[in-house]
């Protein structure tokens, strides 16, 4: 009982992963650097070093998987050591966020993975994110996944983009 006191008085349980990209959209957004960005859909390859211009709209997936909302409380099992966290969705649970891995060196935050996927009688989805830090900055990020309607094809999507 006494447990479950301790995480009302507390809304961040799990590793505060909204807060984190959220800080970097903001040093982001007033740095302006370039971004080497290549998007795959299906076999057609776009690659190009740009500006973002709405980095909020970009970084939108890993906010996606933050893991400290209400209905997820107690729905992750936690292991972690000194360089890694893990959060894995527990059998019983059926949350968009499957698994979160937080790789860590002295304590600072080195790279985020999160396997994202939803399937019903109509759809299935799956995503895989992952992002890399250095100096705390976000230096790469990776969106891989699929989406399939079920009468269609499986569409697959690659976004991978070096911040320079």
């Amino acid at each position: 009982m006494a447990c479950n006191q301790q995480v009302e008085q507390s809304s961040i349980r799990y590793f505060d992963l909204k807060g984190t990209f959220e800080t970097q959209i903001k040093e982001l957004s007033q740095r302006k650097p370039a971004v080497q960005k290549s998007v795959k859909v299906g076999t057609t390859t776009d690659a190009q070093t740009k500006v973002i211009q709405d980095w909020e709209k970009e970084l939108d997936f890993f906010i996606q998987a933050d893991l400290n909302k209400p209905a997820f409380i107690n729905s992750y099992q936690i292991t972690q050591n000194d360089s890694l966290v893990v959060y894995k969705l527990k059998p019983t649970e059926t949350q968009l966020v499957k698994e979160i891995k937080l790789t860590l060196k002295h304590g600072e935050l080195q790279r985020v993975y999160a396997l994202l996927s939803d399937e019903n009688y109509l759809y299935k989805t799956r995503k895989e994110i992952k992002a890399d830090f250095a100096q705390k900055q976000l230096k790469h990020y990776e969106i891989d996944g699929f989406q399939q309607l079920v009468f269609g094809e499986k569409k697959a999507y690659q976004i991978k983009a070096t911040i320079q």
